[in-house]
């Protein structure tokens, strides 16, 4: 079985336009795109062009301005919120921390969408937790609250949380935002690694241009509102990163 056989489709968009209020004029031409399981592409942009709230479509937060959004085949809005929740989440780094909660307590409630916020305390809910802190480097500070952490330690239990709820799509605005460059590397090959072995779709929002062309399979850029979407080692040559030069002219 070739690999393309073997890659599932798992989030689906045809003739999609995104955006609100004053948004809704930065993305003008309808786009047709597919995530397969095993894939992680990367979503570039300036600032402001729309990055953030074609995230909030794919994870059904925002309603589209027009087209339809599907996951595994069946079109968003058919999902039941908890049943959806199940399959596809949306990490964002500027989010608010409960005070007073613990890394393993807000890890925890990753595993919500199965067994509800109080009572998950089964033997596989303790087991993916552990599994998910491991993975994330997060372990020896479960006890800490999260507050206390730093930006970098914070992005890193945000994304052991999302883990933990083992959907198939795993949408990040811009994970690595907080991260020293080590750990980028590091986070970007965590993230090919996690999308080949649970056959999960990983769409990143990044700036960095290496990151995008190193380790994802695929670049969506979001430009003039517009946007366009190639294998990473073609969008270069296909001009999806002429935008990133336009500052230098």
């Amino acid at each position: 079985m070739t690999n393309a056989e073997s890659q599932n489709v798992l989030l689906e968009c045809k003739d999609l336009l995104v955006g609100y209020g004053a948004a809704l004029e930065t993305m003008k031409c309808p786009f047709d795109f597919a995530l397969s399981s095993g894939t992680v592409v990367a979503l570039m942009g300036e600032n402001g062009c729309g990055k953030s709230s074609l995230l909030k479509t794919f994870a059904g937060l925002l309603k589209p301005v027009a087209g339809e959004v599907s996951l595994e085949g069946k079109s968003l809005t058919e999902w039941a919120p908890r049943e959806r929740a199940q399959e596809i989440s949306l990490v964002r780094m500027s989010s608010a921390v409960p005070l007073r909660m613990s890394v393993n307590e807000f890890v925890r409630l990753g595993r919500s969408p199965y067994s509800g916020i109080f009572d998950s305390r089964t033997a596989e809910d303790n087991r993916v937790v552990e599994e998910s802190m491991t993975l994330l480097d997060v372990l020896s500070f479960a006890d800490r609250p999260i507050a206390e952490l730093s930006d970098g330690e914070r992005s890193r239990v945000f994304l052991a949380e999302a883990v933990a709820q083992q959907v198939k799509v795993l949408l990040l605005d811009e994970p690595n935002a907080f991260l020293d460059i080590p750990r980028s590397h590091a986070l970007f090959r965590l993230l090919k690694k996690i999308a080949t072995e649970r056959d999960m779709g990983i769409i990143v929002s990044t700036h960095s241009v290496e990151y995008a062309e190193r380790y994802c399979d695929k670049i969506m850029v979001v430009n003039g509102g517009t946007v366009r979407v190639a294998p990473a080692s073609e969008a270069r040559k296909e001009g999806l990163l002429d935008w990133t030069d336009a500052c230098y002219e």
